[in-house]
């Protein structure tokens, strides 16, 4: 049984696996044809040179509006090849619209497909059984392919691998191939089936982390009612799914005789928080994702020279989780003690001396041409922030704080958003942003500046903005007092400034974590001393509800004095449920259980094993509904704050895909 996960070893299963895939279909020269969706996929785990070079593929073509002219002209200039298409059907449960058209147009007498799947789909089987002349069931995507064509299926097992940080495995499922959001659908009479897609994929890329690792969970925690649905669905597959040695070594290591192995899983759903997305993201990452937008392959969009790759990037992956305030000294620091290296070659006097610096010289180089790289990268990123008009990011920033910290009645808040509209600068999603913020931290709107606000936007935007602010009041991101009082579907029941109180998430501001873009300020936002550093002086409540089930500290200084413990290895929401309660209106929004097996008639737990004081227990928090990397940020500053007071957890994160406030908003 593994106890540490090395979670890049899943990039490179993916690539072998996928490499394997091709060389099994055919010897013959292959065209691979490409979901656009895959293109940033793919080339996360597999270099397209690799592809060319260590299987069949001599052509790599994306599927569009050109892609028929483009294969007929391969096809007609080349020698035979075998067309191959690679799909990923997990989150439309379709092939791409276009596909059987050009199936039929170029008159093919067979083809092969290969799509995205998981090991523990149930589907999967359908393709085993195919041959038995009595069972006649065929597999879904059998059902949409036209008629008359040999279409071969064969999948491809995937793994949630790691992005931006070897800690953050993401799956990739959360948005379907028209960018709509399965947890969030823009229909939202479509909600239960879109959630119900996203929880089998969860529950599928969760169970085939657990089969790869060879891990045992000791203890899950839901929150939110999707979470908990999750958590049955895993464990009845994964219960199911057991065979008589996997059995035996759980109940050898989680008997009565306990190893005292710790292995946690907790799920936490988007609607737990909607306050967090809406919010302007201050750590570099965060900011370039705001800004730009990341694609899935490293890649920041619009820049076409610019790829971060963490593996190979020593330098993004310091500071790509850093307040982009301290980003400058950082940088100035790092291109001081670079110029020190070079300098050291003068005083090199040995043979031996002289050649070390030479063999270093190849990585200081590098080194000096990925600093150039950050170096412009942030420089374009300040003077986005303190030049572009459409941004206006200190004001926006400044109007999110006071919205948070309650400076703004309801006039106020009103009169400063309309403002916004009539200037016309902004765009609409920010400006939606701000006023689904302000709605969530008021518990609801006045209804005059409800309807003034709707009025004024659909007379500014258009009247398809109308669409777009009733699905914002469905889902309960915008919202009026009068509409709560009559049908509440707002995930809180309280307004945020108790929320922030109880949890304490908006600390004193002398906090240097605060810090926000400039080239001014003598605060050590490197080295802050709260997990404010992410946003404008806020603690994500992720983080405060991932913290209450190790450290109680904070509840009991703001909630509740009296608390079963101040410190704890395992987690616990014992004697917790009042505060949920208080702010969701139920108690059983959250939901612990033990996945220990059951001990015998009379027998009791014992502890044998001693926990090694160097090893760290894993914990999968794993993410329904995305999740941003601003809080990402955050909770790797809390597992380093428990790990001060001896809680050792390395917290691995798993989530269907990462957000930001525009991917937010529909």
């Amino acid at each position: 049984m593994s106890s540490q996960w090395n979670t890049r070893h899943f990039s490179k299963k993916l690539g072998g696996s996928l490499c394997k895939v091709l060389r099994e279909i055919s010897s013959e020269d292959q065209i691979l044809v490409l979901q656009p969706e895959m293109v940033s996929v793919i080339g996360e785990f597999v270099t397209f040179s690799q592809l060319t070079s260590s299987t069949p593929v001599r052509k790599i073509v994306v599927l569009s509006d050109q892609t028929i002219t483009d294969l007929s002209n391969i096809l007609a200039s080349t020698i035979a090849m075998q067309l191959v298409f690679l799909i990923d059907v997990r989150a439309d449960l379709a092939i791409p619209a276009a596909l059987p058209d050009i199936l039929g147009k170029l008159n093919l007498e067979s083809v092969n497909l290969i799509y995205c799947t998981w090991e523990t789909q149930k589907a999967n089987s359908l393709l085993n059984r195919g041959s038995d002349d009595d069972f006649k069931i065929p597999h879904f995507i059998q059902h949409q392919l036209p008629k008359g064509i040999d279409v071969r299926l064969h999948p491809l097992a995937m793994l949630a691998f790691p992005q931006i940080d070897d800690n953050l495995l993401v799956g990739n499922f959360l948005f379907n191939s028209d960018g709509g959001n399965m947890y969030s659908p823009n229909t939202c009479s479509m909600q239960s089936a879109t959630r119900a897609i996203l929880l089998d994929n969860m529950a599928n890329c969760l169970h085939t982390l657990m089969k790869e690792t060879k891990s045992i969970i000791t203890d899950a925690i839901a929150f939110g009612e999707e979470s908990e649905k999750l958590l049955h669905l895993l464990r009845g597959r994964i219960e199911a799914g057991e065979d008589d040695e996997e059995a035996f070594i759980k109940d050898t290591l989680y008997g009565d005789k306990y190893s005292g192995i710790e292995k946690d899983l907790v799920v936490i759903e988007r609607d737990m928080d909607p306050l967090t997305p809406l919010l302007t993201q201050l750590t570099y990452s965060g900011l370039l994702d705001e800004i730009y937008g990341l694609s899935t392959d490293g890649k920041v969009n619009g820049l076409e020279d610019v790829a971060l790759k963490y593996r190979t990037d020593e330098i993004w992956d310091d500071l790509k989780f850093m307040n982009f305030g301290a980003l400058g000294p950082q940088l100035n620091q790092m291109a001081k003690d670079l110029q020190d290296k070079y300098d050291a070659r003068h005083k090199a006097e040995s043979v031996g001396e002289i050649k070390e610096f030479v063999e270093s010289l190849s990585s200081l180089q590098a080194k000096q041409k990925l600093l150039k790289v950050h170096t412009t990268l942030s420089s374009n990123v300040l003077q986005e922030v303190e030049n572009n008009a459409s941004i206006q990011f200190n004001r926006i920033l400044e109007l999110e704080q006071n919205i948070l910290l309650g400076n703004l009645d309801h006039k106020s808040s009103c009169d400063s958003l309309l403002e916004l509209i009539y200037e016309g600068e902004v765009s609409l999603k920010r400006i939606l942003r701000l006023i689904c913020l302000s709605s969530i931290c008021k518990y609801g709107l006045r209804d005059k500046d409800y309807d003034l606000l709707k009025r004024e936007l659909i007379d500014t935007y258009g009247i398809e903005t109308c669409f777009q602010l009733e699905k914002l009041t469905v889902s309960g991101l915008f919202s009026s007092k009068g509409l709560l009082a009559n049908h509440s579907n707002s995930a809180w029941r309280k307004e945020y400034r108790y929320i922030s109180t109880w949890l304490d998430t908006l600390p004193p501001v002398e906090d240097e974590g605060t810090e926000v873009p400039s080239r001014k300020g003598g605060h050590d936002a490197a080295n802050p001393r709260d997990a404010t550093f992410a946003y404008c002086g806020v603690i994500p409540l992720v983080v405060r509800f991932v913290q209450l089930l190790y450290d109680r500290s904070v509840v009991s200084k703001n909630y509740a004095s009296q608390q079963p413990y101040i410190i704890s290895r395992r987690p616990s929401l014992a004697k917790i449920g009042g505060l949920f309660e208080q702010i969701y209106g139920r108690a059983n929004v959250v939901h612990e259980e033990s996945w220990l097996p059951d001990l015998k008639k009379n027998k009791k737990r014992v502890t044998i094993g001693q926990k090694d004081s160097k090893t760290n227990d894993i914990t999968i928090i794993a993410f329904l509904g995305g999740v941003t990397l601003g809080e990402i940020a955050t909770l790797r500053f809390l597992q380093n704050s428990l790990q001060a007071k001896n809680i050792n957890k390395r917290f691995i994160f798993v989530c269907d895909g990462i957000i930001n406030g525009s991917r937010y908003i529909p």
